[in-house]
């Protein structure tokens, strides 16, 4: 057994060396097996044809590096426009590779199935007064768990604990919510409570709360509505009916005689910002209105029902429902998660998560706080704050080094500028502050320097830089080269003119029509007066298309076989390229072979004359980097 995992080891550190080792060098440039079969592995070919890729793309893959080489010889990195465009693609990706790092994805997956479930939520509260004495609040909430736990109801222990009047009136009642409703910091607390139970007390940044699962639902989703507000003040409802209700009653009497809904928001509704387009709110969700609204709202059963009116602290409201969306867990998950997605990255959860990975980070970048005089400092952020000159102040000034990155650093005069946008006058104690502005500037600092800590960023990065630089490599030695030098593609057809023959073709006018009516019609004409083709074309305007060229019979551009002789005329045939309707009229028949002028194999010579480039490009830059491949090597390649 010792024997058979000494063996087991041995071979598995072999793998590991092997997968590790150099494939192929050229000159002093090394790459690795492991680089080569990530980039093939992009584009994999079926099983049975990989030894055969395998082997094509070696030869593929080495010339793509030399090319790449050529380009950083040439320091086509060092161009304006290419730092530009590498500095542009470094600052799209950053925030999804960030965003990937932080989870993303587990909290989109999270919310996903949140959106699955409504839950009836309730809390005893005791906020933190504004002295920021915790002790009385943290007796008055433990002392509220302690209430529960004896057997005292919720909502009795609700009203007799909290601290807030609101709490006490609902009895701690917050109505049924779903994901987004509330704070992330709130949301996990009660999502991860099963039905029936509530929370020990947990503290928030505002104060002390127990929350309680009171029953949960299928999500009921959203609806579309649109509604008439009859705004009233406070107190109207001590006097019913008053002319608020009578008002209210009198709309809906309008509505149930087949008067519009729009119109009368227009003319009654005082929600001034929805009363101009008819009254439509748009959709709402779970636990953004009041209860009662709320429950008048998803209370309406189909699309165009409406509420009779009913009283809120803001007046009467009628209802309409416009459109239900309802949670459906059988549709397209991935569409459901993308969208689920979009609204996570903007999310406070998104912004927790990274605040956690602070830590991480300052160590990564190393984060390194100077040593100053702090007492001179907030002299120094002080005058800042109050524009006063800031010179004179002994032991700081703007070049004053107040932390520093591995490869930045961060001084008073930076400190100044966020200060001076973020602090008011009146704010004593800037310490925190500070604390702040230091985490900014190293998510900053992150950000554009991913790619050193970030292996997924770098390798985007690489491939990006490498695919700029061998096109402007390509350019340079191949493509506009081969464009325009006129002298050298003549001197190139001259030597090569026997590649350059028209094989048995036909000159053709092909019309794209819009619809197969259109194309008959216009085949009719043109058959009558083919010499007028040009100018029958025009009169259809942009639902007629027409050009003229010569076409080799074994490269026509419609399926059909024709009938090579002048005045033929094709079957119409749906193209193939878009929805339109095509027929090709044969004005003139080549049935010999014909040398192509210069002009007419133009494209051609063109095409050939790059690839010749491109090849003595390649024969020199071998003999500039002379290719080894590790043959032990390669053969593990699979």
């Amino acid at each position: 057994m010792k024997h058979f995992f000494t063996f087991v080891i041995g071979t598995l550190l072999w793998n590991q060396m092997a997968f590790g080792q150099t494939l192929f060098t050229y000159g002093n440039k090394e790459v690795s097996k492991k680089a080569f079969l990530a980039a093939f592995n992009k584009n994999p070919p079926k099983p049975t044809e990989r030894r055969k890729a395998l082997d094509e793309y070696l030869g593929l893959y080495i010339n793509y590096k030399l090319k790449v080489q050529a380009g950083y010889d040439e320091q086509l990195d060092k161009l304006p426009t290419f730092e530009q465009e590498s500095k542009n693609f470094r600052k799209q990706i950053a925030d999804n590779v960030i965003n990937e790092e932080v989870g993303i994805k587990h909290l989109s997956q999270e919310a996903l199935e949140r959106s699955y479930v409504d839950i009836k939520a309730a809390q005893i509260f005791v906020e933190i007064p504004k002295n920021g004495d915790t002790v009385a609040a943290f007796k008055q909430i433990n002392a509220a768990y302690s209430a529960l736990q004896s057997g005292k109801s919720f909502e009795q222990v609700a009203v007799n604990f909290s601290s807030d009047e609101e709490t006490k009136k609902s009895k701690g009642n917050l109505g049924f919510i779903t994901v987004f409703t509330l704070g992330y910091e709130y949301e996990n607390q009660i999502y991860n409570l099963k039905s029936g139970n509530y929370s020990k007390p947990y503290r928030s940044s505002i104060g002390y709360h127990i929350f309680k699962n009171n029953g949960q639902r299928p999500a009921l989703g959203k609806r579309k509505i649109a509604h008439i507000l009859i705004a009233a003040p406070a107190g109207f409802e001590s006097t019913i009916p008053n002319q608020y209700s009578q008002l209210a009653d009198s709309v809906f009497q309008l509505l149930n005689s087949g008067q519009a809904f729009e119109k009368l928001a227009q003319e009654y509704s005082n929600d001034y910002k929805t009363a101009n387009v008819g009254g439509v709110v748009g959709e709402i969700g779970v636990g953004q209105y009041d209860s009662l609204y709320e429950s008048k709202v998803f209370g309406l059963k189909n699309i165009g029902d409406i509420t009779k009116p009913f009283a809120t602290a803001y007046g009467y409201h009628i209802i309409k429902l416009l459109e239900k969306k309802a949670i459906d867990k059988t549709i397209d998950q991935a569409s459901a998660l993308s969208a689920i997605k979009q609204i996570v990255e903007k999310d406070e959860r998104l912004a927790l998560n990274k605040k956690k990975q602070l830590i991480k980070w300052l160590q990564l970048t190393k984060y390194q706080p100077s040593k100053y005089d702090t007492k001179a400092l907030k002299q120094y952020t002080d005058s800042n704050i109050e524009n006063k000159i800031t010179n004179g102040i002994k032991n700081i000034h703007d070049t004053t080094l107040l932390f520093s990155f591995e490869k930045k650093k961060i001084y008073a005069a930076d400190w100044a500028v966020y200060a001076s946008k973020t602090l008011t006058q009146t704010q004593l104690d800037y310490t925190e502050t500070l604390k702040e502005f230091a985490n900014q500037k190293c998510v900053e600092y992150y950000t554009e320097n991913l790619e050193l800590y970030n292996e997924s960023m770098h390798d985007q990065c690489r491939e990006f830089d490498e695919a700029n630089l061998l096109f402007a490599a390509m350019d340079n030695h191949v493509w506009s080269k081969a464009g325009e030098d006129t002298g050298a593609l003549k001197k190139y057809y001259q030597q090569h003119k026997e590649n350059y023959q028209w094989q048995p073709s036909v000159a053709a006018i092909i019309i794209n029509a819009k619809t197969k009516e259109l194309a008959t019609e216009v085949a009719a004409k043109i058959k009558s007066a083919p010499s007028e083709w040009h100018s029958l074309a025009d009169t259809y305007g942009a639902d007629v298309n027409a050009d003229s060229n010569r076409y080799e019979l074994s490269q026509l551009p419609i399926k059909q076989n024709i009938d090579a002789k002048a005045g033929y005329i094709s079957t119409i045939e749906k193209s193939s390229t878009d929805e339109g309707y095509s027929f090709m009229y044969v004005t003139n028949s080549f049935p010999q072979k014909a040398q192509r002028t210069f002009q007419e194999a133009k494209g051609m010579v063109i095409n050939d004359y790059q690839q010749l480039l491109e090849k003595q490009w390649i024969d020199a830059l071998k003999k500039k980097y002379p290719i080894t491949v590790n043959q032990s090597v390669w053969k593990t390649v699979q």
